[in-house]
């Protein structure tokens, strides 16, 4: 007799008899796979789309409760860092300097502004203006529509080799002579470093992005607080958030008011 057989002999002296449980088994499987009643069938496919649907409830609830941790965590970051004072003493000075943005008769060529080489001071290689406050292509990023009108960004790299101190923007519609609006970029911080700063006495109010902002005359750009990620070497760029109203004719003006200087440059939306 072999090894193999001595081990099974042995398995059955001491195990309990299983009475044909295994026979048993085998049967009733047989008979499920063959005859499976419809109500199993039922539950089994609906098994898994519950269990999505709970999982998908889950994902939901943990969103909201995010979702509203940040909006909390935001609201409490802009109490507790309220924007930055600007100078009113110089404000004042800047405002006090009259708008010299040109009037152009209805249908006439919109004079935009010589481009100007600056590829050595950062990413842009061309920008409008003659310095020291150069001006991108209104429209580069994609505008937002509102019942009001609509609002797009106003970048600007500055030389701050020869500029310091805040500087006063202005703009008008050359043709229509109307006054463009300045708002809060939406979901940003108040007064975060590089972002332009709405001032003046406000003229109205707007929902952009689905957040209610008052409309103001003027920007002011603090050049002591350029955006963190500024290359080392490169001219700061800042942004604003400009709006104009349906009926503008999109040839726009934008006077830069500066401790030692004052710059007009006309681009088109």
């Amino acid at each position: 007799m072999s090894l193999r057989a001595d081990i099974h002999l042995a398995f059955d002296e001491v195990a309990p008899t299983t009475l044909g449980l295994s026979e048993r088994v085998v049967q009733s499987a047989r008979a499920e796979a063959s005859g499976r009643r419809k109500d199993d069938r039922w539950v089994s496919r609906m098994r898994m789309p519950l269990s999505l649907v709970a999982v998908l409830v889950l994902i939901a609830l943990a969103s909201a409760l995010v979702g509203a941790s940040l909006m909390r965590d935001w609201r409490n970051w802009s109490t507790s860092h309220p924007p930055p004072q600007i100078n009113q003493t110089q404000l004042k000075g800047l405002e006090a300097q009259p708008l010299q943005i040109p009037v152009v008769p209805a249908g006439a060529a919109c004079p935009i502004s010589s481009l100007t080489d600056v590829s050595a001071h950062g990413p842009e290689p061309l920008l409008f203006g003659d310095g020291p406050v150069y001006a991108t292509q209104l429209g580069a990023y994609q505008p937002i529509k509102t019942n009001w009108g609509t609002w797009t960004t106003l970048s600007l790299e500055v030389d701050t080799t020869r500029v310091s101190g805040p500087i006063l923007i202005r703009a008008t519609d050359l043709h229509t002579g109307q006054r463009l609006a300045f708002a809060q970029i939406p979901f940003a911080a108040p007064g975060q470093a590089g972002d332009g700063i709405p001032t003046g006495k406000a003229v109205g109010t707007d929902v952009i992005q689905g957040t209610a902002e008052q409309l103001y005359p003027e920007l002011v750009l603090d050049t002591s607080r350029p955006y963190a990620g500024t290359k080392k070497g490169d001219w700061p760029v800042f942004k604003g958030l400009v709006g104009y109203p349906g009926s503008a004719t999109g040839c726009f003006g934008f006077q830069i008011d500066g401790s030692h200087f004052t710059e007009v440059v006309v681009v088109t939306a």
